[in-house]
């Protein structure tokens, strides 16, 4: 059976329904057409030259990624600006682009219970916004950072002493620094997102809740391998004959 575009978009419409995005996001499909076959994917967190060169090599028709482009109205496809240039790119080499963005947020499972699956938190349950708290797989916000560092592959900021006792954590993947009053009142111990303004944090910290942030590609990086899973299944539940890769060109980890 041949899979074209729209058998992909609609696969992604199943377990992270565009319908979910917010507002002011760009999910979608935003380069290519719903008509053309599809015999490779390869997934990204971000679109980048990198990540561009490295689906032309692996010879595929599609990239979906979790951040969408196209944010501000564009008016010319120059080349001598760097969307300008991923977009002609795109042009040329006959690749589409899907971006699966806010709605896989808050989409389940999706890049929230990835990150909260990657740091061994259990008990899980699912807040408003995508955030997910968990009972801590460790006992301190010392031995938490430790592990978040490891796991996510980067450092760790703490806000907190780390002889702090932790039970539950709250999660957000991203820019999650204007809901860290929602992980207080989620009755969590302890904040990890992405990236968070410094006095946001301590104003948190303020008020009983330690913070961590591990970096806004870190922290969603762990749901691109659950999106290229996804992706190997067809609408009828039956594996299709689609190659699907998970980026090795991510500039930022």
């Amino acid at each position: 059976m041949s899979v074209t575009i729209a058998d992909i978009y609609r696969r992604i419409d199943e377990f992270a329904p565009f319908e979910l995005q917010e507002d002011w996001d760009n999910a979608g499909l935003l380069a290519g057409s719903m008509k053309q076959p599809v015999e490779g994917i390869l997934c990204a967190l971000d679109l980048n030259g990198g990540v561009l060169r490295e689906a032309i090599d692996k010879r595929v028709q599609l990239i979906v990624t979790h951040h969408p482009i196209l944010f501000r109205g564009r008016k010319n496809l120059r080349e001598d600006d760097g969307e300008g240039r991923l977009l002609c790119g795109l042009v040329r080499s006959g690749i589409g682009l899907i971006a699966a963005h806010t709605n896989f947020d808050n989409a389940r499972p999706g890049v929230n219970d990835a990150l909260a699956a990657a740091l061994g938190l259990t008990d899980v349950q699912a807040w408003e916004n995508g955030m997910r708290t968990g009972a801590s797989p460790v006992t301190t916000l010392g031995e938490l950072r430790q592990r978040a560092a490891a796991v996510l592959g980067g450092p760790v900021r703490c806000y907190g002493e780390e002889d702090r006792a932790v039970r539950r954590v709250a999660v957000l993947g991203g820019a999650g620094g204007d809901f860290a009053h929602q992980a207080l009142r989620c009755g969590a111990d302890v904040y990890l997102t992405g990236e968070i303004a410094h006095h946001k944090a301590w104003d948190a910290y303020s008020e009983g809740l330690c913070v961590l942030e591990a970096g806004h590609a870190a922290t969603e990086l762990p749901a691109i391998k659950i999106l290229a899973d996804a992706l190997q299944i067809g609408p009828d539940g039956v594996k299709w004959n689609v190659r699907v890769h998970v980026s090795e060109a991510e500039m930022f980890r």
